[in-house]
């Protein structure tokens, strides 16, 4: 069977003839050919075991450093603006404002969120199961009306006997569509799956440094829950029985249960005596291990151990905030803002035949990479043309990148250039824009 031009797989197949009212239950004639069985398991639902936990990236949320990681780096990719650039024949980028698309990469992809909540949560599900999804609705006439959020786990891809990618969405009433690719946006982690389709996803490969980072909660939870530690024991001169060690133990759970009991006097009977090995947390290296572990998960998401609370050591991105801001969003975001943006451009301007379109997907990005108030207002100087230098930047740049107004009358989109002649005049000065400019300062010598 074939639909638009397109070779269905025998799965494929099975659910168009579902919709042509000829299949009752294509699900139950598809045949899944998953590629990587790890990623099959968490597609319905399961997770591995590691250290004595189940690690699955639910659970993987309940670790701190997990949480911080992950909602670090989704945050700092909702903050940036996605926006539409257009490329001149020079190899010039120019923001095109008021782009039909912007509704779609900033305001409201779909009814139930923004664009940034879109972009968060995308990025969330990119970081736990390696892959994040949206799918793209369109009208009859072909007009883009939404994209749609899908958690991974509602979305199974899979190639067709032509090699063309294909994606099965279920939907919160257990019905299911296929879709092709132009039609998804794949917003992929590092790596491939064995499938090709599919990137890896970081909880499954690094279950155990998770389930170390579990376990050792849990560990130090259950010592404060019992409130007695596991190295105490109590020794009996006299034999007791089987009912009286069960007595015994219940009585201890019930007298001994929370810290609220854990220093509740105990009344032991039969020459009892209770003893405790001195072992201390420091001895069995549980603080350690607590800091071994928010290091090694900070490992994997590529996040510094400092941003992630864990300030034992040292910076490698220098002292200062700037740095490290600096630092984090070049080593670690850049990838992932590549990532997205690249998906964007590559679905809603795709290329036809050897044309590449002027038009692409990128982050309004520079004006938070520029600093502190002190570095921005120096920034803005400079871009208007500061010391008789040449400017880059137009007065209505500058004021749009301080939440100021357009400025009316001739010159506002004017690009400072110094002039040959010994006497050139000074760029034209903005007094709005340089009482603001003059505020950051003072705010940047009162810090």
């Amino acid at each position: 069977m074939s639909v638009a031009g397109y070779t269905l797989s025998p799965r494929a197949a099975a659910a168009e003839a579902r919709r042509n009212g000829t299949v009752n239950a294509a699900s139950s004639t598809a045949v899944i050919t998953g590629g990587d069985p790890v990623d099959m398991v968490e597609w319905f639902g399961g997770g591995q075991r590691a250290a004595g936990m189940v690690v699955t990236p639910e659970t993987a949320m309940r670790s701190t450093a997990v949480w911080r990681c992950v909602t670090l780096i989704s945050g700092a990719l909702m903050t940036q603006e996605l926006g539409v650039y257009r490329s001149t024949p020079k190899g010039d980028f120019i923001r095109v404002h008021g782009h039909p698309m912007d509704r779609f990469l900033n305001r409201e992809p779909n009814a139930e969120m923004t664009g940034a909540v879109f972009v968060e949560n995308s990025a969330v599900q990119m970081l736990l199961r390696g892959n994040g999804y949206g799918l793209i609705r369109q009208a009859r006439n072909g007009t883009m009306t939404a994209v749609d959020f899908y958690f991974p786990w509602q979305v199974l891809p899979f190639r067709s006997l032509n090699r063309d990618i294909w994606y099965r969405f279920t939907n919160e009433d257990g019905s299911t569509e296929d879709h092709h690719a132009s039609y998804v946006l794949h917003f992929k982690g590092p790596g491939l799956s064995p499938d090709g389709i599919r990137a890896l996803s970081p909880i499954s490969h690094h279950a155990q440094s998770i389930g170390i980072s579990l376990a050792t909660r849990d560990y130090e939870a259950g010592q404060f829950e019992r409130g007695l530690m596991t190295n105490d024991y109590f020794q009996f001169k006299e034999a007791v029985s089987g009912d009286q060690r069960r007595d015994f133990k219940e009585y201890l759970r019930n007298k001994a249960r929370g810290v609220a009991n854990a220093h509740n006097p105990l009344l032991l009977e039969h020459g009892a005596e209770w003893k405790r090995v001195a072992v201390t947390a420091k001895d069995a290296q549980l603080l350690e291990l607590l800091q071994y572990s928010v290091v090694d998960v900070c490992r994997i998401f590529g996040v510094p151990p400092n941003m992630a609370g864990e300030v034992a050591n040292t910076s490698n991105f220098g002292t200062g905030v700037e740095q490290q801001s600096i630092g984090f969003d070049r080593w670690t975001v850049m990838p992932h803002k590549v990532r997205i943006a690249g998906e964007w451009t590559r679905k809603l301007f795709p290329v036809v035949g050897a044309r590449t379109p002027e038009f692409f997907v990128w982050w309004d990005d520079d004006f938070l990479l520029s600093g502190d108030s002190k570095a921005i207002a120096a920034y803005l100087r400079a871009g208007l043309g500061g010391n008789q230098l040449p400017g880059w930047l137009s007065q209505n740049e500058a004021r749009r990148k301080v939440n100021l107004p357009p400025k009316n009358g001739p010159g506002g989109d004017d690009v400072y250039s110094p002039s040959d002649s010994a006497t050139a005049a000074a760029p034209p000065v903005d007094p709005a824009l340089d009482a603001a400019l003059a505020d950051d300062k003072d705010t940047a010598n009162a810090s």
